[in-house]
């Protein structure tokens, strides 16, 4: 029987390509031949992750990090009511925070402008009585499993105010009607929702609220808690503005100036950045550029070069440093009415455009 190696790479490259992007990613895990085939001959795989800027229920990409480059999306006009939950494959996932507990949801992609409508959380009918406008995506994160292919949306154990109290995780699979309900460990897994939610390479994760502050992982391919909770690399303080973010593909941890990365395969963080610069929620790391802000209405983007400034300095461990007097280059310069930064008006998220159907 012939082996794939009895083709020359055109040609698998020419069969990889009839297949839809879906089935492209996971077929870079059959073996390098393929998934350097996938990285470097298909298009979306080309394609570097751009800053997706969301001002309320408007979606604008930067083309070019170095040079200032917006341009709008083609998503149908939404209430400024409606935030990002997150992005996966060029697909954007939106929450309405309507009066309904735990809001509305909708997956979208912006390059065609397809939307799927999601079904609502099995618990909203509890709350019915309860009237109230609440920032529910923050307590939604939406992930792609590699492996299988498929688009989860996970909602964690968290409180708001303790008029709503969810107990448990809740996960829906994209294309199915019915959301799942999973128990907490007995240790509990209530979410701190100021510090965030982030799904990397198949996992979940949220910082626990209680005295001994740890990260909880949960596995979206078995839905189940990791066997232990990670502890975070510094002893926080509770006035302390802290939050978990997705760095390189891994997961990250910002207590300004410091960024933490933990490192694969072991429960061990790095310190990557010490940014002493204003910097946007959820992604700020766009390949080698970091995106900065400043002047209430700027985004800034910096990149390292072979002689780096004085203002940006790469220690001997691997540390990248911007300093305060690192103006970076001007990327964006938004307008819009609602430009609160801390308020998270404004959201930066990872985006590469893709055709990809939404019945995945």
């Amino acid at each position: 029987m012939a082996t794939e190696q009895s083709f020359s790479t055109d040609v698998l490259v020419e069969i990889l390509q009839k297949l839809p992007p879906s089935s492209r990613r996971r077929a870079r895990l059959v073996c390098r031949r393929w998934r350097d085939a996938v990285n470097e001959r298909t298009a979306e795989m080309e394609s570097r992750p751009m800053p997706l800027i969301w001002d309320a229920g408007v979606a604008y990409v930067i083309r070019d990090l170095l040079s200032e480059s917006l341009w709008r999306t083609k998503l149908p006009a939404v209430s400024h009511r409606s935030y990002p939950v997150g992005t996966c494959n060029g697909l954007l996932c939106i929450c309405y925070n309507e009066a309904r507990a735990g809001g509305a949801l909708t997956v979208a992609n912006p390059a065609t402008g397809d939307t799927m409508c999601l079904p609502p959380l099995p618990c909203a009918g509890v709350f019915a009585g309860r009237r109230g406008y609440e920032r529910w995506d923050a307590a939604y994160s939406f992930a792609y499993h590699p492996t299988t292919g498929r688009y989860k949306v996970v909602h964690v154990p968290c409180s708001y105010d303790r008029l709503y109290d969810f107990g448990t995780v809740q996960v829906l699979t994209l294309g199915e009607t019915a959301w799942r309900e999973l128990p907490p460990p007995a240790i509990g897994a209530r979410c701190d929702l100021a510090a965030g939610v982030v799904s990397v390479d198949g996992v979940t994760h949220w910082v626990m609220v209680g005295g001994d502050t740890r990260v909880v992982s949960f596995d979206l391919n078995a839905e189940c808690f990791t066997s232990a909770a990670t502890p975070l690399p510094r002893l926080l303080d509770k006035h302390l503005n802290y939050h978990l973010k997705e760095v390189h593909g891994r997961l990250g941890f910002v207590i300004l100036p410091d960024v933490w990365v933990l490192e694969r395969g072991l429960q061990q963080w790095s310190l990557r950045y010490k940014l002493h610069v204003g910097i946007p929620r959820p992604h700020f790391v766009f390949g080698d550029c970091v995106l900065t802000r400043r002047d209430g209405l700027g985004f800034f983007g910096h990149r390292p070069k072979s002689t780096p400034p004085s203002s940006w300095k790469i220690e001997r461990e691997g540390v990248v440093r911007v300093e305060h007097g690192d103006h970076g280059t001007l990327v964006a310069k938004m307008i819009g009415r609602y430009h609160y930064f801390d308020g998270d008006w404004y959201r930066t998220l990872n985006y590469v455009e893709t055709l990809e159907p939404l019945s995945v």
